[in-house]
Parts: C-alpha cells; structure tokens; sequence
C-alpha cells in the first residue's frame, strides 16, 4: 500500500478501533502486540499496519507510551 488516500484511511481505520473496540481515551494505550492481533483480525496485511500507524505517528494521532504500548493523543482521539 502506497497509496496516500488508502494510507489516510488505514490510519483512521486504526483510530477507530484504538477507541471503538478497546475503548481507549486520550493518554490510555494499547500494548503493541494486541493492537496487532486487532489489525491481523480486521485484515491489514504486516505492510498496512506499518505504513498507517507511521502515518498516524506522523500526524501526532498516536505516540510511543512510557512502556513502549501505542497510545492515543489528543488529537488522535478528536478525530475519531
């Protein structure tokens, strides 16, 4: 996927879950493999699930907790 549309929409897609299906709030995060047995489940090939959360950690959605866990922003959590 290279796509930058598909990237964008890969990258919601994950926001959505971080807060629909974990139901985690701004600052709360998820450790990296349970984030990755979610995307695994929804689909998105090993290259999506990279592609999209760098994006989603380059727009300032998602952080590196303390404990290395993929945390939700602020940010994040408004767009959702």
């Amino acid at each position: 996927m290279t796509n930058p549309e598909e990237i964008h929409k890969k990258a919601r897609h994950i926001l959505y879950l971080l807060v629909s299906e974990q139901s985690l709030r701004a600052g709360e995060g998820l450790d990296p493999q349970a984030l990755q047995h979610d995307l695994d489940r929804h689909q998105f090939s090993a290259q999506d699930q990279q592609q999209a959360l760098a994006y989603a950690r380059e727009q300032g959605w998602l952080q590196t907790g303390p404990n290395g866990e993929v945390q939700l922003t602020e940010k994040g959590f408004a767009l959702d």
